[in-house]
């Protein structure tokens, strides 16, 4: 990028601006086709399913549908909140080596109670690692968030079977 709005290919770099962080214009590939002197690029937002496999959580994991708020209000299915969310979770592979490795400590049944606990994450590796039961209770403040913990766990209810086993 030269300049705001063009492409093309140069022996010098452009510097990032402040206001350019975090741009669509960062995630431009370059195709390797010239067309006059300006790049062919794509740019290509991965999928929230593509999100859920990086961070190893099950596909269509925060994929809820339509889903009703605190406040009773019918929020339709959007992307936008799942990438919030996916956003604001953990890469599940390292927390379930390290939580074993922990579990693997304790000379009694551990358990978990998880602050924030955004869409299960912790809890997800935690159950994984010491068995259904063994998370105590989780909370969040998202409202979205919660929604996709209540569609896989239920509000009280324990042991629901899914796509990685038993957990709550």
């Amino acid at each position: 990028m030269q300049r705001i709005g063009q492409y093309k290919l140069s022996d010098q770099a452009s510097s990032l601006k402040e206001r350019d962080h975090k741009d669509s214009t960062d995630l431009i590939i370059g195709g390797g086709q010239q067309m006059s002197e300006e790049i062919k690029t794509t740019a290509r937002r991965l999928t929230p399913t593509e999100c859920e496999r990086l961070q190893n959580f099950p596909d269509g994991w925060t994929d809820i549908g339509d889903w009703v708020d605190s406040k009773g209000k019918v929020r339709k299915e959007a992307d936008s909140p799942r990438y919030k969310a996916l956003g604001n979770s953990i890469a599940t592979p390292f927390w379930f080596y390290l939580l074993r490795r922990i579990s693997a400590q304790y000379e009694r049944p551990a358990t978990l109670g998880s602050l924030f606990d955004g869409i299960s994450g912790f809890s997800l590796c935690w159950t994984r690692c010491n068995g259904t039961g063994s998370v105590l209770w989780s909370s969040e403040i998202d409202e979205y968030c919660v929604a996709v913990v209540k569609k896989h766990f239920g509000d009280e209810e324990k042991g629901i079977e899914g796509d990685v086993g038993k957990y709550l």
